[in-house]
């Protein structure tokens, strides 16, 4: 009823995209009894924990932590329903050896999974008219002066 996964590579088809998502999870558990997953994504910095939240954006972890809750929740298909409580973290080790596990809180998933949502719009255009040449905001002309 409790199982610890560790590594795990997992790819699924993304219904109503013409491509899919595939990704290797560091390590996620799962609690069949108390209906809960913790995702973990292990992270180093040569910052300080207390700067680690700006990496979050600079680097677009967001859209990982929402990318692998999908995949785990993918995996988890033949029991996981709405009821299930799904935490991610950041298990951030810094310059100083220091770890800390920073808790996206639901509020902040459910920002980033619309986030997401528009990312994954833009990179059906991108497929879809074998355009890579240009960002998105470019290619379909929404930038002007």
């Amino acid at each position: 009823m409790f199982g610890v996964y560790n590594e795990m590579g997992h790819e699924m088809d993304l219904p109503g995209y013409p491509f899919g998502l595939k990704g290797v999870i560091d390590n996620f558990v799962i609690d069949i009894d108390a209906k809960k997953i913790w995702i973990n994504d292990i992270k180093t910095t040569k910052k300080n924990l207390k700067d680690f939240p700006e990496t979050v954006d600079y680097y677009n972890y967001w859209l990982q932590a929402v990318i692998y809750k999908q995949l785990v929740v993918d995996v988890c298909k033949g029991f996981y329903d709405d009821t299930w409580v799904v935490e991610v973290h950041f298990v951030v080790i810094d310059s100083n050896n220091m770890v800390y596990p920073f808790l996206v809180s639901t509020e902040t998933m459910i920002k980033w999974e619309e986030q997401a949502k528009q990312a994954l719009s833009e990179a059906r255009y991108h497929y879809e008219h074998r355009s890579y040449d240009l960002p998105y905001k470019f290619a379909t002309g929404k930038i002007t002066l």
